[in-house]
């Protein structure tokens, strides 16, 4: 078998159509994933463009002896444009890829803000329960020094659970261009239930700023 005819027909439109279908398919459903698979995308556009280089090539090695000028400019164009499309398309899905892990690392941190607020709520609550009572006038300076060692062992703990994980949010909050002036006073070390309160609903309230941008 002579070799141009080989090469039509390991070239003919039938396979490299079929080849460019299903590479095309593939690119499709991969960005189309609740999760896209990015790389496989990268994959087939890059299958695409050696399918349709294969194919220019096949045509100028089974006719290119009888091409004119025209047909010489068109198989270059062609080529170019395959290059220039797989360049193209190579960064639109680094783009995409780059949004997509932006987008994603918003919510995981929307939700951690809300989930440290929830907690630190819910840990300021439980406390309460075994608050002592207001001082009372015939016992009040022992009253206050309950309030007092009450508020410093509330204080405590809430750093040891939560401390070094706000510090982190604020931080990171700041870089977003998330800021308040009473979450600043208070985040560092809140000394009382009531700062400690506060920065609570500063964290739900960056979150909640957060889903609006």
């Amino acid at each position: 078998m002579p070799v141009t005819d080989l090469l039509r027909r390991v070239f003919s439109w039938w396979s490299i159509g079929a080849g460019l279908l299903f590479a095309s398919v593939c690119l499709a459903i991969a960005l189309r994933l609740t999760s896209p698979a990015f790389d496989v995308a990268r994959w087939c556009t890059a299958v695409i463009a050696v399918l349709v280089v294969a194919k220019v090539l096949s045509w100028v090695a089974i006719s290119g002896a009888r091409f004119g000028r025209e047909e010489r400019l068109l198989a270059f164009v062609s080529l170019a444009a395959v290059a220039l499309g797989w360049l193209g398309s190579g960064d639109w899905i680094a783009d995409r890829a780059f949004d997509y892990r932006a987008a994603q690392q918003k919510a995981e941190f929307m939700r951690a803000l809300h989930d440290t607020s929830v907690r630190i709520v819910q840990f300021a609550n439980a406390r309460d329960q075994f608050a002592p009572p207001r001082p009372r006038p015939a016992t009040w300076q022992q009253d206050v020094n309950a309030i007092d060692r009450f508020e410093a062992d509330m204080a405590a703990a809430y750093e040891g659970r939560f401390g070094a994980r706000v510090r982190a949010a604020h931080d990171v909050a700041t870089l977003r261009g998330l800021r308040d002036r009473d979450f600043d006073a208070f985040f560092r070390h809140p000394a009382n239930e009531f700062q400690i309160r506060i920065v609570a609903k500063k964290l739900d309230g960056f979150s909640t700023a957060l889903a609006k941008r």
